[in-house]
């Protein structure tokens, strides 16, 4: 899982263009992994941090449900400066997630 989501990071532009190094608090099944701005796991300390389910972040890469509206219907939280945490929002509708 944590190799989708880096893999997924690196390969869009969108996430690179944020800039943000996002640590994902995935709660189904309970991992957890910070990327950097190029996708890559990192110790840095995250801008943001992204409390989500594997599930809910597949909808949203798959186009089921936008960032937007999954954060205002509080179906996950998101913590960091709100531009960025839009821009990296968007990069998610982004990731291929093969899952």
């Amino acid at each position: 899982m944590k190799d989708l989501l880096s893999k997924a990071a690196q390969a869009s532009p969108a996430w690179k263009s944020a800039g943000a190094t996002v640590r994902f608090v995935l709660t189904e099944p309970g991992v957890e992994i910070a990327l950097d701005p190029q996708g890559q796991e990192t110790d840095a300390t995250p801008t943001h941090v992204l409390s989500i389910s594997w599930p809910e972040l597949c909808d949203i890469a798959e186009g089921r449900r936008s960032f937007l509206r999954s954060l205002t219907s509080q179906r996950f939280t998101a913590h960091g400066p709100v531009l960025q945490t839009v821009a990296f929002g968007q990069a998610l509708a982004t990731f291929e997630l093969d899952h």
